[in-house]
């Protein structure tokens, strides 16, 4: 009955998440173009400038802005589709297309599309990129309509300082300081610095950093209510409608890390089994809101955009170019790690290293808790290497990004020492 109820429940929210995504993103193609096309206009100068060197730190190509999918992003916010209609436009997001050379359809770059189109110059082709949902919209649309390129770039760093500052003071006062201090230790693995001045590469940070301070506002709420699998169910369907396939696994791996903290059980099974139950909810909610948006272009237009979605599954699940699949493995890895091989990186893993070691050095009494704890922060510290492997040729092609969800094994680690403290502090606490 329990179970029934449950899944009922679930298959509303995604149902209901599908439908009100959809009308939300209809919403927003209603609002007039010409003030988004003229703010992005303005922006053309700092965007041209970013067509060949879009690095942040230069030297350091982690620090990307994430260029070229943001000119996709941009022109799809101010494409015009009077002959689609609105409906279309939103199921398969069309768009212009322009080349260096023409008749070359393989040397086409989105900031030469985005250019052109803003400018007035005739395009070869419209092509259309419908099996994302492209919710980013519903919030790209609105600020364009205000303001520019450059301001949104202001107006996301400070999103994001001041969700870490709130997600810094709602742990401190629940005296969660050493989890706040794994935190931060975690932050530049996420190439922290220079998120702000990308729009799509900031999104599952901004995702991750929004859920967590909910998590933590209502964490008691969410455990007395049962309603923890919805909230994993919520986060993941979240992830797949605003993002496009850059590194979604943050927004699992952190609240994960979160929830183990503060809810640790006694016997390592029982853990394990929760965080495995609460990732194939993420899972779920990820890959459910996915397909319903695959399965609604079909159904409301005259498209193949499922059998196109299967064929980018197969090629992005497939393993690296050129190698077997475990070759492909330990090569993605490897490309992968590199990012992290500076002075900077080496003086942060010695920090956090000290941290662990202090935390365990306060942490003598071990005990079941303390087993099961060290068991859940470890099987999530493996979860970007289980995604190296799964989704093995996006992570070869696209390292310069995937990088980040190592952050989520130093969080791990970090949390993990700091649960471990606190553990062993309670357990003293008991005892005396």
């Amino acid at each position: 009955m329990w179970f029934k109820k449950k899944f009922l429940i679930q298959g509303m929210i995604l149902i209901g998440g599908a439908v009100g995504g959809l009308l939300l993103l209809i919403l927003v193609h209603l609002l007039p173009l010409a003030p988004m096309k003229e703010h992005v206009y303005w922006s053309m100068d700092m965007i041209e400038r970013e067509f060949e060197q879009e690095e942040v730190i230069l030297g350091h190509p982690a620090t990307l802005t994430g260029n070229f999918t943001d000119c996709l992003m941009l022109e799809h916010a101010v494409y015009s589709y009077e002959e689609h209609g609105v409906l279309a436009q939103v199921l398969h997001m069309f768009r212009g297309e322009s080349y260096y050379e023409e008749g070359n359809e393989e040397g086409w770059q989105p900031g030469e599309s985005l250019r052109d189109y803003l400018g007035g110059a005739s395009q070869p082709r419209e092509v259309e990129y419908g099996r994302y949902w492209h919710g980013y919209l519903v919030i790209l649309k609105p600020l364009l309509l205000l303001t520019s390129v450059n301001t949104l770039r202001l107006i996301n760093s400070a999103f994001q300082l001041f969700c870490v500052g709130g997600i810094l003071i709602l742990l401190t006062k629940k005296n969660a300081e050493k989890l706040a201090a794994a935190f931060l230790f975690s932050l530049p693995f996420l190439y922290y610095v220079s998120s702000f001045a990308s729009l799509s590469l900031s999104i599952c940070l901004c995702l991750m950093l929004c859920e967590i301070l909910f998590q933590v506002c209502m964490d008691e709420k969410l455990c007395r209510r049962g309603r923890y699998a919805e909230f994993f169910l919520i986060m993941g369907m979240l992830t797949s409608y605003f993002d496009f396939l850059t590194y979604p696994l943050i927004t699992l791996g952190y609240p994960l890390c979160v929830y183990c903290y503060f809810h640790m059980d006694d016997k390592v099974e029982k853990q394990i089994k929760k965080v495995l139950f609460y990732s194939v909810e993420w899972g779920i909610g990820y890959a459910g809101m996915w397909a319903e948006k695959w399965v609604l272009s079909d159904l409301l237009s005259d498209s193949h955009v499922i059998q196109d979605a299967w064929e980018n599954i197969r090629t992005r699940t497939g393993s690296a170019a050129e190698y077997s699949r475990l070759e492909g493995f330990f090569h993605v890895v490897g490309r992968n790690v590199k990012m992290y091989g500076n002075w900077c990186y080496v003086l942060i893993a010695v920090w956090v290293i000290v941290f662990v070691a202090i935390c365990v050095r306060k942490g003598k009494m071990i005990r079941r808790r303390i087993t099961a704890q060290i068991g859940s922060y470890a099987l999530i510290a493996l979860y970007p290497f289980f995604w190296y492997f799964l989704i093995e040729n996006h992570s070869e092609q696209h390292w310069l990004f995937t990088c980040r969800i190592l952050a989520i094994s130093v969080f791990a680690l970090g949390a993990g020492a700091a649960g471990f403290s606190r553990s062993s502090h309670g357990t003293k606490n008991e005892e005396n």
